[in-house]
């Protein structure tokens, strides 16, 4: 059973399209949460907010970092699974700091992250582990054929 042309396009297209959409939310998050005023500060304040997410210099500077680097991973499909597995380790380490973070409270907290934030970078994770075993298996399976 052999593919069209077409059908290998879509396969290898899916991962870059999730890494550009992922890419530019985060974007918007970060540069959203340079634009707010209320933001500049540092120390843990949940009043410091983009709609419901926490916000500081350092967890805006990472949004916007992250976001970069997935839209221009999303222009190869190499560069999507690298990215998904970066984003991966990274968000998963981020998310566990700010459960610790956010369950103790501690007021020296530089990155100032909340339970939405949580959510959204573990669900982060979760999405990138899912599109980059996907991708994985894929190509494992193209190679095998």
């Amino acid at each position: 059973m052999s593919r069209t042309p077409a059908a290998v396009v879509r396969s290898r297209s899916w991962p870059r399209v999730v890494v550009g959409v992922l890419g530019l939310v985060y974007l918007v998050l970060g540069i959203a949460g340079f634009l707010t005023p209320e933001t500049a500060g540092t120390g843990h304040d949940t009043s410091r907010a983009v709609w419901i997410f926490s916000s500081t210099g350092v967890l805006n500077l990472v949004h916007v970092l992250v976001g970069v680097l997935g839209l221009l991973a999303a222009w190869r499909s190499a560069g999507a699974l690298i990215y998904c597995w970066a984003i991966f380790v990274a968000f998963t380490g981020l998310t566990a700091y700010g459960v610790l973070a956010t369950a103790f409270g501690n007021p020296e907290d530089p990155v100032n992250l909340n339970w939405a934030d949580n959510w959204l970078h573990g669900a982060t994770a979760a999405l990138c582990l899912a599109v980059a075993t996907l991708t994985t298996r894929a190509a494992r399976r193209g190679e095998e054929r």
